[in-house]
């Protein structure tokens, strides 16, 4: 494991884009703990409808987010003192993205083609429809968004290692 500098990174990009693999490739190669905001979305999914779908956890998000605009985000940072070195694997909203900002979290935009990103989250058994679930806003509110670093992520592991070490080096 190569020692990582202290700092905060959240990713941003769309479903089956690759965020979790990079999320896990920064924890298992640079030691900085992932954070996930999906997790308690998909949780109560499974316990309200038996399913993970996107129909499903964006209407969760749709409720929820009405009560407060970065309630998954809120409750997915409680625990992680402000000194941590953390990788959120997911912001989807505007206002997510302006708290990580305003936090000083460094944002990493992850890509992929809809080819792959509907592949792989086939794969999971995950249904997703491009055309209904891929308008939702939390697939395109943060399409404009500036981000300080990308990663193009259509299937080589070792580019993602390449872009990950162009990103922990800098400034080392």
């Amino acid at each position: 494991m190569t020692a990582a500098r202290a700092g905060r990174f959240a990713l941003i990009g769309k479903s089956g884009a690759g965020k979790s693999t990079v999320a896990e490739r920064i924890w298992r190669d640079y030691g900085i703990r992932r954070i996930s905001t999906g997790t308690i979305c998909r949780q109560i999914s499974m316990l309200l409808f038996g399913n993970e779908e996107k129909a499903c956890t964006q209407r969760i998000d749709d409720a929820l987010t009405q009560i407060d605009p970065s309630i998954f985000l809120q409750a997915a940072l409680r625990g992680a003192p402000p000194e941590e070195s953390i990788c959120v694997d997911s912001l989807r909203f505007a206002a997510d993205f302006r708290f990580a900002r305003d936090q000083g979290f460094e944002i990493i935009r992850v890509t992929a083609s809809d080819e792959t990103r509907t592949r792989r989250l086939a794969a999971r058994g995950q249904v997703f429809n491009l055309d209904v679930d891929g308008r939702h806003r939390s697939e395109t509110e943060l399409d404009t968004a500036e981000a300080d670093f990308t990663i193009h992520n259509d299937g080589r592991k070792d580019e993602i290692d390449a872009a990950l070490r162009s990103i922990f080096s800098r400034g080392a």
